[in-house]
């Protein structure tokens, strides 16, 4: 659902934000990271509309993030399958889903856990990380303007 911003057009995350900006997006997203790829069990699982599954499927599937491909042993439906792009967001996902498990716990445990299959131990936090490999906080981090920034972004980042 592409949306004029009329005051950063050119910010990368008001173009990822035209993607999956929408929280039926982020929630497709999570159940096609966790193999669920059919039209009807995305929309019986999600609860949602058909005309806003649909939709939902139609932007992320026109901005690449999945693909949609005949199904497997059935030539009459179709599968979405993330694409490079869509398996880009995995951290960005397992990010929410941990931010959530934090700052808005279940009182029963955690909801879901992340199990790495090699191992069988838990996968640790996203975080942003140094050159050297060292967790950063924002404020160990400056943004310094690219040689793609617009005005804009230049302001937004004092640089202006």
């Amino acid at each position: 659902m592409p949306r004029t911003t009329p005051h950063h057009d050119d910010c990368s995350v008001t173009k990822a934000l035209d993607i999956i900006g929408d929280w039926w997006a982020l929630l497709i997203l999570r159940n096609a990271f966790h193999g669920m790829r059919t039209f009807d069990a995305l929309q019986k699982q999600l609860g949602i509309s058909t005309s806003v599954l649909s939709s939902r499927l139609k932007n992320m599937t026109e901005a690449g993030v999945l693909k949609k491909v005949p199904a497997t042993g059935d030539g009459r439906s179709f599968e979405y399958r993330l694409t490079p792009s869509g398996h880009d967001l995995y951290p960005v996902l397992v990010a929410l889903m941990q931010w959530g498990e934090k700052w808005r716990p279940n009182d029963k445990g955690q909801r879901l856990l992340l199990i790495e299959k090699a191992t069988g131990l838990p996968v640790q936090g996203v975080e942003v990380l140094s050159a050297a490999g060292l967790p950063l906080k924002p404020w160990e981090v400056v943004p310094v303007a690219g040689p793609g920034a617009d005005e804009r972004v230049r302001e937004l980042i004092g640089q202006g």
